[in-house]
C-alpha cells in the first residue's frame, strides 16, 4: 500500500513539475515587434530613427558627465533630432 502511494505521490510530482516547467521549456517564439522583414526600407528608417534617439540620450548623458562642452552638445542634439525627425516624417509618409 505505501508503495502505491509513494507512486502517486511522484506522480503528481512530475505532473505538477510538467505544468510548471512546460512554457519555458516549450516556448514558442513571437514575432519580434516592429515592421515586417518583407519591408527593408521601414526598417532601415526605424532603425535609423532608433539610432538618432541612442546618440541624443548618449550626448546628454555625455553633458551631464562633463565630457561635452554645451557648445558640443547643441551641435550633436541638433543634427540627431533632424535625423530623427526626418526619419519619423518618411515613416509617417510610408503609412
Amino acid at each position: 500500500m505505501s508503495m502505491v502511494v509513494y507512486v502517486l505521490g511522484l506522480v503528481v510530482i512530475a505532473a505538477v513539475a510538467v505544468v510548471i516547467a512546460g512554457p519555458l521549456l516549450w516556448a514558442h517564439a513571437a514575432p519580434a515587434p516592429g515592421p515586417l522583414p518583407g519591408d527593408p526600407e521601414r526598417y532601415r528608417l526605424e532603425k535609423e530613427k532608433e539610432l538618432a534617439y541612442a546618440a541624443i540620450k548618449e550626448a546628454d548623458f555625455d553633458l551631464q558627465m562633463g565630457k561635452l562642452s554645451s557648445e558640443d552638445h547643441a551641435t550633436l542634439r541638433a543634427k540627431y533630432e533632424a535625423k530623427a525627425l526626418a526619419a519619423l516624417a518618411a515613416l509617417e509618409r510610408r503609412e
